[in-house]
């Protein structure tokens, strides 16, 4: 059989040379993009698929996106087919026509590379670029993202139709950016291919170079595993027991590596032939470390569909936080306009969101807004997934909605481009250790991104910023950081915590915080590792309450607030720290909970459990006053989301009404509406789902 032959081909000098030349890079973050300007003014507008439609039509589709405000698509992340029909013809025919008409209408073009959806003469003459699943089954080729990172002939085509386009637009001036694939890891998170095995262990021969080394630190000689040929290890496929955590850890590491270095090959190309042009990827999907995957791109894209959630406000909050931490700039490349679904189908947003979550993004830091889609799809799996014009090309409310958007960003774009979001709160967010939880979930109220939206709704709740940061950003600028779930510790990370801390900050550790090195194992160190000095604490011991958890004990704080546990009850032991809180029941009643500790000039708080929503508006509500911290705007209804961001002394201030009736804000004076270009009045009503932005220019005494 064919795909036998697959599973355990020959492997040849040559094959292993070209597997080695792929992940010749994989860990070191490859081409890193530089501030140069590349991307430098707010676009708007909506992904198009021009290929998808009769020329026909482009004209009209062209007058109409002008008419709306649009100066940006993104087309042709699909369109591999058409633009090599057969190996090594190209045609871009197709494109060329329709960029030239977008651009007769002043439309600029961010071109998306096709490596998404490769042809069907390539999947069929060369099989082996397909993902293989756990089962040793390789996928179907009758949909998309099914190849393999790893593949040297898949990554061989993908760097010829990326060169190919290059050269082709090399001086095209339509263009002004490129979308490196769509979506990486959105459908393959993982493969089990023949090319990923062979990459795996050369991968992990960088790491170690030696056996002996990957065998004490993976710690194989549980369970006699001991490894004495490289060729014996192997893809963690599904065994009778449980994997080794080191591997396990060490395999999603691959899997992200595996992206960065597929992402940087297409990127080091563009810059060669495009070096003006701005570089952008998007989506955020599991087994990928964004911070590294980013470096080499000028802004990270967020896919925003706020509908996947049943009440978005906090949770697409969080997620456009995160997105904007990655690089320090962000744009939207899918935002949700209507409908949206592909077997399943998901709710209508009613009147007004479609605006308001596009103005949500802008407010955390969107430097541009691009709806999915221009016209919905008539056929394929995504027909269901309406865009600003139904099937039968008629403009109708959502048309008028989206134009409405597109007049208000004419006013408001240019004015926040390049405004940033300045927070004195940050967490710290670490992938590898949300990669511990995946393999090692311990129960099922384990949820790391949960505690990040938790955060983010407290802070939101109490009208502060709040950044989410990677554990190698400079703390310096906040003054509140938060280390949830931290449960990898290493040496460089304690001393950049313990310096925050000495220099003036607030540091909040959660539970199960520190727990074990950047092998994924425990050490004779005591926990929380490298930070007892800091915290002045030592833990002694840990219960963990099982799902639902919360009524089975509370932390009882000194001012007399209980907030209930979150998985894990922890004892620790107060070296010279002030116990804060004790647990209110169980055999567990008035031991140490929490704990806070003055070094340097700053504090240290351990806190005993895992933060769920009660304990983030807890211990921001407490630590947020005792720092003196001033809210973003003193008086608003809860159902207003108040955001602020900044640049050269100049405040731009958004209220979001989320609810459906109307809200008043007393803002104050001193504020200019960028929709009316009039002083702002000192209360202001928001219709349901409308949303105001202000300027308000800073004092002297504000800008010190």
């Amino acid at each position: 059989m064919v795909w036998k032959s697959l599973f355990h081909p020959p492997l040849s000098l040559a094959r292993l040379l070209a597997v080695m030349a792929a992940i010749s890079i994989l860990e070191s973050g490859g081409v890193n993009a530089q501030p140069n300007g590349r991307y430098g003014s707010f676009r708007f507008g909506v992904c198009y698929y021009p290929e998808q439609w009769l020329e026909s039509y482009w004209e009209e589709d062209a007058r109409r996106m002008q008419e709306c405000g649009v100066n940006t698509v993104r087309l042709g992340e699909f369109g591999w087919a058409l633009m090599e029909p057969r190996e090594g013809h190209y045609d871009f025919s197709l494109f060329d026509r329709a960029i030239e008409t977008l651009g007769r209408h002043g439309i600029k073009t961010i071109f998306g590379t096709p490596t998404a959806a490769p042809p069907k003469w390539l999947t069929h003459k060369y099989p082996e670029v397909l993902e293989v699943f756990e089962t040793g089954r390789p996928a179907d080729d009758q949909s998309r993202r099914q190849y393999c990172y790893n593949s040297a002939v898949y990554r061989r085509f993908s760097r010829k139709i990326v060169e190919a386009l290059a050269l082709h637009y090399r001086d095209n001036t339509n263009i002004i950016g490129w979308q490196i694939d769509n979506e990486m890891n959105n459908e393959n998170r993982e493969c089990f291919s023949e090319s990923c095995r062979t990459a795996f262990r050369a991968w992990l021969r960088r790491k170690y170079n030696s056996l002996g080394e990957l065998n004490t630190r993976w710690g194989t000689v549980v369970w006699s595993q001991s490894y004495s040929d490289w060729a014996q290890i192997n893809l963690p496929f599904r065994t009778l027991a449980y994997h080794n955590p080191g591997l396990m850890l060490d395999f999603k590491r691959f899997i992200s590596a595996s992206a960065t270095d597929y992402l940087n090959d297409q990127a080091e190309i563009l810059r060669r032939y495009r070096p003006k042009d701005f570089l952008t990827h998007n989506g955020v999907f599991k087994n990928i470390d964004y911070y590294a995957f980013s470096r080499a791109l000028d802004l990270y894209a967020l896919d925003n569909y706020p509908t996947f959630e049943d009440s978005p406000r906090y949770s697409t909050g969080a997620k456009l936080t995160l997105v904007r931490g990655f690089s320090g700039h962000m744009m939207i490349m899918e935002q949700l306009t209507g409908p949206a679904g592909q077997t399943y189908l998901l709710r209508t947003p009613r009147p007004g969101e479609m605006r308001l979550w596009a103005m949500q993004a802008v407010a955390h830091g969107a430097e541009g807004m691009l709806h999915f889609r221009w016209r919905s799809a008539r056929r394929g799996a995504e027909e269901y997934w309406y865009g600003v014009l139904d099937h039968d090309n008629v403009p109708r409310a959502r048309f008028e909605e989206f134009k409405q958007e597109g007049r208000e960003l004419q006013k408001i774009g240019p004015e926040v481009v390049g405004a940033k979001v300045v927070s004195e709160i940050a967490a710290i967010n670490d992938f590898e250790a949300e990669w511990v939880f995946d393999y090692q979930f311990l129960t099922k109220e384990v949820n790391v991104g949960a505690v990040y939206n938790a955060l983010f709704q407290a802070a939101s709740e109490q009208r502060y910023n709040i950044d989410f940061v990677s554990p190698a950003a400079d703390l310096s600028g906040y003054k509140l950081v938060f280390a949830p779930q931290m449960a990898l510790m290493d040496k460089e990370l304690a001393g950049r915590l313990q310096r925050f801390v000495e220099q003036g900050g607030t540091l909040v550790l959660s539970a199960h915080s520190a727990i074990k090195d950047r092998d994924n194992a425990f050490t004779a160190a005591t926990i929380p590792i490298g930070l007892t000095k800091v915290f002045a604490v030592e833990l002694d011991s840990v219960q963990t309450y099982q799902p639902p958890s919360a009524a089975d004990n509370a932390l009882r704080f000194d001012d007399g607030s209980e907030v209930p546990v979150h998985v894990f009850a922890e004892v620790v032991r107060p070296i010279t720290a002030r116990v804060i809180g004790q647990w209110g029941r169980d055999y567990l009643k008035d031991l140490p909970a929490a704990t806070e500790q003055p070094f340097g000039k700053g504090k240290a708080i351990y806190y005993g459990s895992l933060f769920n929503l009660d304990a983030a508006r807890y211990v921001i509500k407490r630590y947020a006053a005792e720092m003196r911290l001033k809210p973003l705007l003193a008086d608003a209804p809860n159902q207003v989301e108040v955001t602020r961001r900044s640049k050269s002394g100049t405040d731009f201030c958004f209220l979001l009404n989320h609810g459906d009736t109307p809200a008043t804000v007393n803002v104050g004076k001193g504020f200019t509406d960028l929709l009316s270009g009039e002083a702002a009045t000192a209360s202001l009503t928001l219709a349901p789902f409308d949303y105001r932005v202000l300027r308000h220019e800073q004092s002297a005494e504000e800008m010190r």
